[in-house]
């Protein structure tokens, strides 16, 4: 089952309209088609929020588990689930990127330049950097 059908079967299973569900998650009738449909996901902080909404875990949310218990998700698989939210995400980007001219590249290149650096600073002023050996990335691209 795909997140869309699952949020949509969720939904019904609490009584509740794509208005109703829209109103709660303070989003628009339209995003939470989007979500049902499968032409957009929602960002983890919403996966988060509905999966507490809905009382199930995050793995049956996603599809990928028929348990619907809420027996309290770990901080690990919170963070995987997090993790696999932004892999999905950044994949998205990067597929996106590379359909892209060099003006449009350059510009996209500027902007995550500038952010990923003032956020990166902020964080090493709070203290708040993750320790990178924890971490692994691979991206390919194919035609």
């Amino acid at each position: 089952m795909t997140l869309g059908e699952r949020i949509k079967e969720l939904r019904k299973r609490n009584n509740l309209t794509q208005i109703d569900l829209a109103k709660e998650m303070e989003v628009t009738k339209g995003t939470v088609s989007t979500w049902e449909t499968n032409r957009r996901r929602p960002s983890f902080e919403t996966l988060d929020a509905l999966a507490s909404l809905f009382n199930v875990n995050m793995a049956y949310l996603l599809g990928s588990s028929n348990n619907d218990t809420s027996a309290g998700q770990s901080e690990e698989e919170r963070d995987d689930a997090a993790l696999s939210q932004v892999e999905e995400d950044l994949t998205e980007y990067a597929l996106k990127y590379a359909r892209l001219d060099q003006y449009g590249r350059n510009a996209v290149e500027a902007i995550i330049q500038a952010i990923i650096q003032a956020e990166y600073n902020r964080c090493r002023v709070e203290k708040t950097l993750l320790n990178a050996a924890d971490y692994k990335c691979s991206v390919q691209i194919r035609r």
